[in-house]
């Protein structure tokens, strides 16, 4: 995989020689999986290209283009500014989840992303799942899952991806070095 990378420190699934531009949603999830790599057996050079490819994120504040400042818009997989599940593509949680593991939520790039998602907190404290891209089915389709994931809509917190947000405020808490945080930043919603 790390040889594989382009020359700007991530991926593209246009595996041509004449790629020379990285894809935000192809870079993550190598991100994830070589930071994990790299963990687990101490390989110095899954590390190292997990981390140059999370500076190739950052140096994008995780969603918007350096050209014009814009959020990113792509071909496929939904708007980078909403909450996509069960099927992670490159979406604002997404990013953060992905800076949260390997070490970099605490980034100042990051500010822009995190404020994005903290505006959807709902008044439970929960997050919603706003973008469902699987279909519960009795049978095997495209993009179909067995398994129900939960609320959907912009209104009504989904608890999957609430823990998932509450993991990525967490990890900036932590990294923020706080001694006394206080209150609790992210207030688990209390069932009726």
């Amino acid at each position: 995989m790390v040889c594989l990378g382009l020359r700007d420190g991530g991926w593209n699934c246009d595996d041509r020689a004449t790629a020379a531009v990285s894809s935000f949603q192809e870079t993550a999830i190598p991100v994830r999986g070589l930071w994990a790599f790299g963990q687990r057996y101490g390989d110095a050079r899954a590390l190292e290209a997990a981390l140059r490819a999370a500076e190739l994120l950052l140096a994008r504040r995780l969603l918007w283009r350096r050209r014009d400042g814009q959020l990113i818009e792509p071909d496929w997989g939904g708007h980078v500014d909403r909450i996509h599940f069960p099927i992670q593509f490159y979406d604002v949680l997404f990013a953060l989840q992905v800076m949260a593991e390997v070490g970099r939520i605490g980034d100042e790039r990051c500010t822009d992303a995190l404020r994005l998602l903290e505006s959807k907190r709902l008044a439970d404290g929960g997050f919603p799942l706003e973008e469902a891209n699987a279909t519960r089915a009795d049978k095997v389709i495209s993009r179909g899952s067995f398994a129900g994931w939960g609320p959907t809509g912009k209104r009504r917190g989904n608890p999957l991806v609430s823990l998932a947000a509450w993991r990525v405020f967490e990890r900036r808490r932590l990294d923020s070095g706080a001694q006394n945080p206080g209150p609790d930043p992210n207030p688990r919603p209390t069932r009726p």
